[in-house]
């Protein structure tokens, strides 16, 4: 496999240069493992990054470029750049990532817990309007206009044709038969709406 290890630096190179396949395992062998030493430590703490995978691709932009390196210095300090920019690229890409991800799950928590909320708030409502249903007559019809319409004690006594302490005494008599009904969420949202 390593026909020329006994040929000095200028003839590999030239070898290299002709595209000689030989050559260019030969330079893979002596500067890759050092390579993927290197990509590994400029990589350390991230992840799912392979130094491998960085010094691999490095060698095929060498291949491509074999023709323009005139020493086998300038070939070391080529494959050394290219490494060490192409991990600072991965290193970036995964910050990139990491932070896209830190903001899809904050918006992601953020939903969630409004969705929980308009949960909630749907269920309380539901059941508030439940045990209006259950309430007497009066109560019932004096109650959905309060609690559904938003109507006020006054606008509900002329729309009855009854006084505003009638419409309040039924109210305060219907607040007090709910509160045996309801749940601790269902109280907070009926007092809040009345």
């Amino acid at each position: 496999m390593n026909r020329y290890t006994n040929i000095d630096e200028k003839d590999l190179l030239q070898l290299l240069q002709k595209g000689d396949e030989t050559a260019f395992t030969q330079v893979f062998y002596q500067f890759q493992p050092a390579l993927v030493f290197f990509a590994n430590r400029l990589l350390s703490g991230q992840v799912c990054i392979d130094a491998e995978e960085i010094v691999q691709d490095a060698f095929l932009k060498l291949f491509e470029r074999k023709g323009t390196l005139v020493t086998l210095q300038n070939v070391k300090a080529f494959l050394y750049i290219v490494t060490k920019n192409a991990c600072l690229d991965r290193i970036a890409k995964e910050q990139t990532r990491l932070r896209r991800f830190e903001k899809f799950m904050t918006s992601y928590e953020e939903s969630e817990d409004t969705i929980l909320s308009e949960i909630v708030y749907a269920e309380a409502l539901r059941e508030v309007s439940m045990a209006i249903e259950l309430l007497p007559e009066k109560c019932k019809v004096i109650m959905k206009q309060f609690f559904e319409e938003g109507k006020d004690a006054k606008e509900i006594a002329q729309g009855l044709n009854i006084t505003v302490s009638t419409v309040n005494n039924q109210k305060s008599r219907a607040i007090s038969l709910l509160k045996q009904r309801l749940s601790g969420a269902g109280i907070v949202l009926l007092l809040l709406s009345v």
